[in-house]
Order: structure tokens, then sequence, then C-alpha cells
């Protein structure tokens, strides 16, 4: 046993490694506003408490058979789920197995991922890359001791709602320790009505490949922190013309994402026994 993990570990670190050459990313709006969370957090209006739950409940997520493939992902209602975007786990109609989850905290080790049918819910049996049944919520081997999820967010998405998104080691931050979120202050742009089971919102967050799954945050009126949302796809990130580009949905120049509650909110629940 302690071989296979040695090798799992061995071959997440060359997926990581591949996935962060070369770097691409869809910037909105200017400049690339992300940045580590150690560092950016307390402009952020992040507490050193908050910044340290946050390294405690989100991380990577790594898949590595049939084919290797990396997202981002964060402890969702229990301690021993995740939510993350579907398509980390499917290969065309096969699904990933030798999957884990790595808090981004710097004692985290990597936890196995169950992705059997009794362990996991996904948006569809084929989820599409992208769309709104592109989430999945995994059952971890075992459960992450003392951390406490953050509550999911019910309220109504609003144009301007300001957010702090995470993501756990996107392209282009290579330089930085992998024990550390990137993190960004953006804001909703719109909420269209959805005909899905899901809810889902545009943005103006940057992002680059490996940031799906990221968890959004939002400060509500009474200050704590809920959990809101997840990134789920992106303009082109290897369009240069973008870079920087004001947001323009129909030019590409947007962030989507889904919500906790709806569909997604019933399954963990579910999931998680309650």
């Amino acid at each position: 046993m302690t071989s296979r993990i040695t090798w799992a570990l061995a071959a997440i670190a060359a997926v990581v490694a591949f996935w962060l050459t070369p770097s691409f990313a869809n910037v909105i709006d200017g400049r690339d506003d992300r940045g580590a969370l150690t560092a950016l957090g307390p402009s952020l209006g992040l507490s050193a408490a908050e910044i340290v739950r946050i390294r405690a409940v989100s991380g990577n997520v790594a898949c590595l058979s049939p084919q290797p493939q990396i997202a981002s992902g964060a402890l969702f209602i229990t301690n021993r789920q995740i939510l993350t975007a579907a398509h980390v786990f499917f290969n065309g109609a096969a699904r990933e197995t030798k999957c884990f989850f790595r808090a981004q905290n710097a004692d985290a080790t990597w936890v196995p991922l169950l992705t059997d049918s009794a362990s996991a819910r996904f948006g569809s049996p084929a989820p599409k890359p992208g769309s709104n049944n592109d989430w999945a919520v995994v059952r971890l081997q075992a459960p992450i001791a003392g951390v406490k999820p953050f509550s999911v967010d019910r309220a109504p998405r609003a144009v301007g709602d300001r957010l702090i998104v995470l993501s756990a080691h996107p392209q282009g931050f290579d330089g930085l320790d992998p024990s550390i979120p990137v993190v960004e202050g953006c804001a909703i742009r719109r909420v269209p009505k959805s005909i899905e089971a899901t809810t889902f919102y545009r943005t103006d967050c940057d992002a680059s490949p490996g940031a799906s799954g990221g968890m959004h945050l939002f400060r509500g009126e009474h200050g704590a922190l809920a959990f809101r949302g997840m990134t789920i796809s992106t303009g082109p990130s290897d369009d240069p013309a973008l870079k920087g580009a004001p947001y323009n949905e129909a030019a590409g120049s947007v962030t989507t994402a889904l919500g906790t509650d709806a569909a997604i909110l019933k399954a963990g629940a579910e999931l998680a026994g309650q």
C-alpha cells in the first residue's frame, strides 16, 4: 500500500508540473488581479483566522487515469466530501480513477477520492465541461479532521455582489508555494435565469486552466463568509487578444460559476446523509 501511495504522489506532482507549463490565462478588465492568499487576503478583508480556515477547506483535485487532469475544489457541507467540476472525473465516456484531494495548509496530505456511484454524485452521467451539469460532489476516503466547511450561501445572487474566489494552483502560478491558494476579489456581472436544475452566474474573475471547481466565498450582511459557488468555465485562455479585454460575454471575456444551491446543495446533503 505504501509503495502505491508513493507512486501516486509522484504521479500527481508530474501532473501538476505538466499543467503549469506553459502559462495561459483569461484576464478580464485590465491586469490579472490574482495572487497568493497570504499576500492578498488582508486587502480583501480576510482575517488571519479566515485565511487559515480557507487553506484547510480549499485545495487541489487531481486524477491520474486514464488521462491526467487537475482542478480546484473545496470541502462541501461536511469534512468528508468535496465539491468540484465534474469534467475532471471523465475522459469521454470513461470515468477517471486514482483521484485525490489535498487541502492547502502546510501539513496537508493527498487523500483518495471515492468515485464509485455510491460515493459520488455527478451533474449527469456524462457531464459536458462548462455546462450546468459540470459539477461533482465526491466523498473522501477519510474525513479531514478538525476542519469545518463554510456554510452554503442560499441567498439570491445579485449583480455587483463582491466575491472572494479561490483556485488551487492554476496555470501561471508555478512559482507559488503549492500549499498556498490563489485568490482574487471580483464581482458578479450577470445572473441569467436558469432553465436547468442548477443556478449559475457570470463574473469578471480572471481564470486559467486548473481553476475549475474553485470556491467562491461571499460575505453576507452578518459578516460571515459563506460558500456561494464555484468556477466552472472561462473564455479562451490562450487567446492573446482577450488578455485584459473588457468584460464581454459574446467575445469570451467572461467567467461562469455554478451556485452551491439548488441541485448541487440537494445532492451534497443527500450524500452527507442529511
